[in-house]
């Protein structure tokens, strides 16, 4: 399940990818993130923490889900559940 820490978790990840950090203020949990205006540099640097932050890479399915903060957040419950 994912938790409201996951959300500022993944928020969090995603901000300190971000070129302009504050972009992320405007960017709701479920906003597609290329849609709100994150660029694909900045997805792959979001991809790179995700994987750091669980300690292995992602598999496709995983990859092509990062599409969002709820996503993000989703992701990192995975590791908080083990």
């Amino acid at each position: 399940m994912t938790t409201r820490d996951d959300f500022t978790r993944a928020r969090i990840l995603v901000k300190d990818c971000l070129d302009l950090p504050a972009l992320a203020d405007s960017i709701g949990d479920q906003d597609v993130l290329v849609g709100a205006g994150v660029n694909s540099g900045e997805l792959i640097r979001v991809v790179q923490r995700c994987e750091e932050t669980l300690g292995r890479p992602l598999d496709d399915d995983e990859l092509t889900g990062i599409d969002s903060i709820a996503a993000v957040a989703a992701l990192l419950s995975k590791k908080r559940a083990g």
